[in-house]
């Protein structure tokens, strides 16, 4: 069991490290915003707390001495500065390695822990730049802030379920009394029979008597965390230190055998010796009351909006989803087989049914791209800083949501291209001057929805890729002919292929080009594409065009001599039918339908299927930008929802064939890579070296 609370712990504490970060980023920007100040206080004291709990020992200390510079922060005792904001970001990834190991038993890891430990301690007492400004307090100012002391009546009323969320309420009881002087009152009449009492319950209840010159801010932060699952109430109930005498005493004693609060207007007589002073009149005894009949009924309609599931369980959900979709596919051909009007309409019922669970499941397993967008502005942060640029990180779209797992496989391309952005492309300071540019260069990362895909633009206003370089370079190495003609496009699509490099020198970061092969393959194991589009001296754009998701696509059922194949929907423009004349007289695979010239391959030579001679053929024309390409087939079937699975290791090599799919009948459609197709047409891989138009 306490296994299972440690994974929630450290899944928890790494969502509040991602919110440490994002908060120095705009911290970073705005080295005056209280509110980002205590917001990443809270995510130290948060991660602070929980780590102690659940025996993560170095995990606890190291952020208490990290919280306790941002306490002198927010207190005004220390400024932010860039120092500051550094040796945080350096911390925060000391945190996430701690998360990871727990606590530390290697030399090495205890070396740099300690390491770390020391820049913070250090920072604390002085040795950080623009440090402490009235960090010390005189005398006078001592007896100024015990003058200001004040004493209060805290009312903590947690929930029964406070202890399963993790949270030990007598730890808030300790931070209480560390603020200042206090006595605890301890309720137990809420404790049921010893048959009914559930041991991960909570059953007590609290009242503190706290002297304090802190403010009522510092007290409600004790209860930051759990602000939601409690009934809180906090009064000031004298001036100056709390004294117990005879009164006070027997004041406590009555609460505790007799198990009912404490009355503020009681204690304040108390304390302050005078009845009148402080005393509630009826109206405010009942307005009081009121107040907290409201607080315990909002607490009462409180509604999850959200739970947390494991991913894994995601996963197995959209693959029974998945099986459930084959499955409904086979009861509609055995529908159809029958002819019955009864199994009929309940196959098309499951069949909407299906749809809908199929289009739920896979917003369930959406994720929004805000969830890895830190790893790139810290990423852009970093580098900018160690190859001494200035560079402003531009993020739009990051709430778009993509498949979990194509976010898993997108990060490594995408820090690629960063990475070449960040050191080929932005110029230095003084470049940027001399040509009429601001020394501050520029990152766009936007992403946003285009049909039934994902677009992703990483764009630069650096150097651009100089096309002639290019050329150059691909002559040199033999991959195009020096006389051979090629389109501004097509010379910037050369850094794809493989072992492409513009730069002669090996690169301690990458260079433009460098591996960018790797990123292409990448990008299209997850069914994607990307294309580069450069002027130079204004900048580069890297366009990624993604799927929402790899499991279930629409896609057009098709027949390729005696087998089936699917055909993405997403990529198909129209559909024609053929006279076998037209096939006959077409000159370099190219038909003139509607006064106009379209290239086409016929797919049985692709598939070596036996060419049947027949009166008409049908063509699927495929489009993707300025592309179209006609794919030759025997006859169109109609549209099929189809669960792709991934291919056996006999047919990887297959250049062509992007998955597999089961249809009703139990047979294996293979699913056609169209935008693969369109790539090796262009290159003239296939018969005739077929050239696609553009419009």
């Amino acid at each position: 069991m306490i296994d299972k609370f440690k994974a929630k712990f450290v899944e928890e504490s790494l969502d509040n490290v991602n919110d440490l970060e994002e908060a120095l980023f705009a911290l970073e920007n705005d080295m005056q915003s209280k509110d980002l100040i205590e917001r990443i206080f809270r995510a130290m004291h948060s991660l602070k707390g929980g780590g102690a709990m659940f025996g993560f020992n170095h995990l606890s200390d190291f952020t208490h001495h990290l919280e306790n510079i941002f306490d002198k922060v927010r207190n005004g005792k220390i400024k932010v500065t860039p120092d500051l904001i550094s040796l945080t970001f350096s911390a925060v990834d000391e945190i996430k390695y701690l998360l990871e190991k727990g606590d530390l038993t290697a030399r090495d890891d205890l070396d740099e822990y300690n390491l770390m430990m020391g820049e913070i301690q250090n920072f604390l007492q002085g040795g950080g730049t623009g440090n402490q400004e009235n960090s010390s307090v005189s005398g006078d100012d001592a007896s100024a802030a015990n003058s200001e002391e004040k004493t209060y009546l805290i009312s903590f009323i947690p929930g029964e379920d406070l202890l399963q969320n993790g949270t030990n309420p007598l730890f808030l009881l300790d931070d209480l009394h560390a603020l200042g002087k206090g006595h605890s009152i301890v309720y137990t009449h809420k404790i049921p029979s010893f048959d009914n009492i559930e041991p991960e319950n909570n059953y007590c209840l609290w009242q503190i008597i706290l002297s304090t010159a802190e403010s009522v801010n510092e007290i409600k932060d004790v209860f930051i965390f759990v602000e939601d699952e409690c009934d809180l109430s906090i009064e000031e109930v004298g001036k100056g230190g709390f004294e117990m005498n005879p009164a006070v005493e027997k004041l406590i004693e009555n609460a505790r055998n007799s198990n009912t609060l404490i009355k503020v207007s009681d204690l304040k007589v108390l304390l302050n010796k005078n009845e009148t002073e402080g005393k509630k009149t009826e109206q405010e005894q009942e307005n009081t009351e009121t107040e907290q009949g409201r607080k315990k009924s909002q607490l009462k309609d409180h509604k999850i909006s959200s739970i947390r599931v494991a991913s894994s369980k995601i996963d197995e959900l959209v693959n029974l989803v998945s099986e459930l979709v084959t499955i409904q596919a086979q009861l509609s051909v055995y529908a159809e087989k029958k002819g019955d009007n009864d199994i009929l309409e309940l196959a098309e019922n499951v069949q909407k049914l299906s749809r809908q669970l199929r289009d739920n499941a896979f917003e369930i397993s959406l994720i929004p791209m805000q969830t890895e967008l830190m790893r790139f502005q810290r990423l852009v942060r970093d580098l900018s800083k160690e190859l001494g640029k200035e560079i402003e990180f531009v993020i739009e779209g990051g709430d778009i949501e993509l498949d979990k797992n194509i976010i898993e496989h997108l990060t490594d391309p995408l820090l690629h291209i960063l990475r070449n952005s960040v050191d080929h492309g932005i110029e230095k300071p003084d470049e940027r001057v001399a040509v009429g540019k601001s020394p501050k260069g520029n990152i766009y990362f936007k992403a946003y929805h285009a049909g039934a895909s994902v677009l992703i633009e990483v764009t630069d206003d650096g150097r651009g890729i100089d096309v002639d370089s290019i050329r150059a370079k691909a002559v040199s190495k033999g991959m195009i002919e020096e006389n051979e003609e090629l389109s501004h496009k097509e010379i910037l699509n050369l850094i794809f292929q493989s072992g492409f490099s513009t730069r002669d020198t090996v690169s301690g970061v990458s260079g433009r080009g460098v591996g960018m092969d790797v990123v292409r393959k990448k990008i299209s194991e997850i069914r994607g594409e990307v294309t580069v589009d450069s002027v130079v001296g204004q900048g580069t754009t890297v366009t990624l065009r993604l799927p929402l998701t790899l499991s279930i696509i629409d896609g057009l059922l098709v027949k390729i001599g005696e087998n089936q194949y699917v055909v993405p929907i997403s990529s198909i423009e129209k559909i024609f039918a053929l006279d076998k004349r037209q096939l006959k007289d077409s000159f370099n695979r190219v038909v003139i339908i509607d006064n106009e010239q379209l290239p086409y391959v016929d797919m049985r030579e692709i598939f070596k299927e036996e060419i049947k001679e027949t009166e008409t053929h049908q063509m699927v024309l495929v489009r993707h930008e300025d592309r179209r390409l006609g794919l030759v087939v025997d006859e169109v079937l109609g549209e099929h929802q189809a669960v792709v699975k991934p291919l056996g290791r006999y047919l990887t090599s297959h250049e062509v064939v992007s998955g597999a799919s089961i249809l009703g009948d139990g047979s294996i459609s293979l699913v056609i890579d169209t935008n693969r197709i369109l790539q090796l047409t262009s290159s003239g891989k296939f018969r005739g070296k077929t050239k696609t138009s553009t419009e």
